[in-house]
């Protein structure tokens, strides 16, 4: 019994694996459509921040560690270190970036121009900073998966969310390293107090939401939308509410609450020895945000120019199975007579994730002045869980239709699923002339 269980469960790695690596044949196929791109946004200025702030850690030199109103410090943690292994003048990269400047030209054209020459005398500590990128991407999709099931989401459905993520050239596109890590821990910090609140898992899962999201936070302060958030869910699963459960949710809330803001001292030790920096930083740093609209709003013309002239990719993206996926997800829900193949779903988080991508996506079109869809990106990560049970509701419908056994249904889901890949292949490939003229003109870059 134990061999069998142990043989599933490392049958079910192993499909985790196969999945990733799809997703990285996709990423490559971009990069070969992209030659001598690196691999962010503005990453040489990432690589600049991420030494200097090393610099100051090692020396307990707590000032000056805010130097992006994004504020990107979870990315100096995870990549600075690297930094320190590689003989290099960083004053280069600002020199570089000045002489651009004194040109009239942005940032992202000073230190991403495509230029060959320049890519590769920057590349080894391109791979060196996006080595531990990576590596945390990978362990982000197997968390992602098995928290997935974990909330009581079937392998397909789980499986598909998983392989949505990690084929969207989209998420890819519109992702500065700051991005990445916000996607990362705030999807991660949302599942695991998903996990906690429904009684699927003990006290850790709090106290992980906590730690991520605190990293969220000090990734970008949008993740500051979780705070209100997780408050409201808390008053929906206790609601009726009464005097005992508003005990329960103050004492749940403000351990999050205090696990939240250790994390972030302990990380950002700026918050206690210069907190007018912090203070700064959140409440008074709009002249940086208008800089980064309108930089972003640049980006969004740019792409819609380039629609204009390409209308079939608004049909290839149309088209992909993600969207496809989320369209039939409506179908189902709006038919009662189709409703009954979703019912041995987690209905209450499937409303909860839905709740969580609409209030993120009226937050950013209402309230930031950042419109740029890349950051309503935390919501499209949780999207794919959508999708996904949208695809396995439409498959399920066929199935009992034509009447397929468990058998059947493995090799659908196996061709469904080289559907996908091959259809984020086809069109990356037949939208590569439109990503590399935006690509050149230095403005997005994919992960």
């Amino acid at each position: 019994m134990d061999f069998k269980s142990n043989y599933r469960k490392l049958e079910e790695f192993i499909s985790v694996m196969v999945i990733i690596f799809s997703g990285f044949v996709v990423t490559a196929i971009m990069k070969l459509n992209n030659f001598f791109t690196f691999p962010s946004l503005d990453e040489m200025l990432w690589h600049y921040r991420a030494s200097i702030f090393w610099d100051k850690i090692v020396n307990f030199d707590f000032s000056g560690l805010i130097q992006s109103a994004q504020p990107g410090i979870m990315v100096y943690w995870f990549t600075g270190f690297m930094m320190k292994f590689i003989d290099f003048d960083f004053n280069d990269v600002m020199r570089r970036i000045a002489e651009k400047e004194a040109q009239g030209l942005d940032f992202n054209h000073a230190i991403n121009d495509n230029n060959q020459a320049v890519y590769m005398a920057y590349e080894t500590i391109s791979f060196a900073f996006n080595a531990p990128l990576i590596l945390l991407t990978v362990a982000f999709f197997i968390a992602f998966y098995y928290l997935i099931r974990k909330l009581g989401f079937n392998k397909v459905i789980s499986s598909f969310a998983l392989l949505f993520l990690t084929t969207n050239v989209f998420l890819a596109y519109w992702n500065t390293p700051s991005d990445k890590m916000l996607n990362i821990f705030m999807t991660l910090s949302f599942l695991t107090i998903l996990i906690y609140i429904n009684k699927l898992g003990s006290k850790k899962y709090l106290y992980l939401s906590a730690v991520f999201g605190a990293w969220a936070v000090l990734s970008k302060l949008s993740a500051f939308f979780i705070l209100p958030f997780y408050l409201l869910i808390f008053v929906f699963y206790a609601w009726p509410i009464d005097k005992k459960k508003i005990k329960l949710i103050l004492k749940d809330y403000l351990s999050w609450i205090l696990i939240f803001i250790v994390i972030s001292i302990v990380f950002l030790p700026t918050i206690i020895t210069n907190s007018q920096e912090v203070y700064s930083l959140v409440f008074k740093s709009e002249h940086v945000i208008e800089k980064s609209y309108e930089v972003s709003n640049y980006a969004h013309r740019v792409l819609f120019d380039y629609l204009k002239s390409f209308a079939f990719v608004i049909i290839g993206y149309m088209a992909q199975a993600s969207s496809m996926s989320l369209f039939a997800y409506f179908i189902i829900n709006f038919k009662k007579e189709y409703r009954h193949v979703l019912d041995s779903l987690p209905k209450k988080i499937i409303n909860i994730i839905s709740l969580y991508i609409v209030l993120f996506f009226v937050m950013v079109t209402l309230i930031s002045k950042n419109h740029d869809i890349r950051f309503m990106s935390p919501a499209f990560v949780v999207l794919n869980i959508i999708s996904a049970v949208g695809l396995y509701g439409i498959f399920e419908l066929i199935a009992e239709k034509i009447k397929l056994d468990n058998e059947d249904k493995k090799i659908l889901y196996t061709l469904v699923f080289i559907v996908v890949v091959l259809s984020q292949i086809i069109f990356i490939t037949s939208s590569g002339q439109l990503s590399k003229r935006i690509i050149e003109d230095g403005v997005l870059k994919f992960f």
